[in-house]
């Protein structure tokens, strides 16, 4: 019984720990550069760069290769990894990303 207690102990301080290292932002890029600086001008850009720059440069959205459901899936896991937008500004993102970055 104790040692079902170090286990779970263990297990929970583990997902603690990767939870909080999903929240961690990323350090500044090294060369002074400015995350998503790069985007493509368009509506939703502005809102890209403010939700998506929390965990990684957005910019990192022109080397994917999906489809509007693809973008969507992808929007779908950053919320569910603790991406913070409203429903509406999510389907924003969605139709940007769809839009800027269509499928080759």
């Amino acid at each position: 019984m104790i040692m079902h207690r170090h286990v779970f102990a263990a297990a929970g301080f583990l997902f603690l720990t990767l939870g909080a290292a999903a929240q961690t932002p990323p350090p500044p890029p090294a060369n002074g550069a400015v995350p998503g600086a790069k985007l493509p001008p368009g509506e939703g850009r502005d809102l890209v760069i403010r939700t998506c720059s929390k965990c990684h440069d957005p910019s990192n959205a022109a080397a994917e290769d999906l489809d509007g459901p693809g973008w969507k899936l992808l929007v779908d896991q950053m919320a569910a990894n603790g991406a913070n937008a409203t429903d509406p500004e999510f389907a924003e993102i969605v139709a940007y990303l769809t839009k800027t970055f269509p499928a080759k």
